[in-house]
């Protein structure tokens, strides 16, 4: 009986000293109030932060890239035998194009002779810290015509900027 008295007293205590107004001076624990206004987190700032270095369009080990995880997915999911036979002309679209703010990513374009003979639009962009476990470089890439499962549709346009 003096247990149930004494954990009604206690459950009591706490309810009032959580709902009790506060008195005396404020000391805030941060410099942040909650009249303070939000800057923004540029990604160079971060606690892991971002260089923007990443490499050219043309570079080779970025189209070797594409190149080969192309014919992986055409012969592994497709059942194609559709490969990537040269790259002509490739060019930069737009670097960081959604500011400072995001992930630093160059968006490209090239022009890629396939193996049955037709040159196709490939658009990519090679993103920092997006390869495997967010070590190095990644390539996010979309041939047009050859997106079969509609990822980047209509004919490639959401892996443009």
């Amino acid at each position: 009986m003096w247990f149930g008295r004494i954990a009604m007293l206690a459950a009591l205590s706490f309810v009032a000293a959580c709902s009790a107004p506060m008195h005396g001076f404020y000391v805030p624990l941060t410099r942040f109030t909650a009249y303070t206004q939000a800057s923004p987190l540029i990604a160079e700032n971060r606690v892991d932060p971002y260089d923007g270095v990443l490499p050219a369009c043309g570079d080779a080990s970025v189209l070797g890239y594409i190149r080969d995880h192309f014919a992986t997915r055409e012969a592994g999911y497709w059942d194609s035998s559709i490969n990537i036979a040269d790259f002509h002309t490739p060019y930069e679209i737009a670097y960081r194009p959604r500011g400072p703010y995001f992930i630093p990513r160059r968006y490209c374009s090239v022009t890629g002779l396939f193996s049955d003979y037709r040159k196709r639009k490939i658009f990519y962009s090679v993103d920092e810290d997006m390869g495997l476990f967010s070590f190095g470089w990644g390539v996010t890439w979309c041939p047009v015509g050859l997106d079969r499962d509609l990822t980047y549709a209509p004919e490639c346009k959401m892996a443009r900027p």
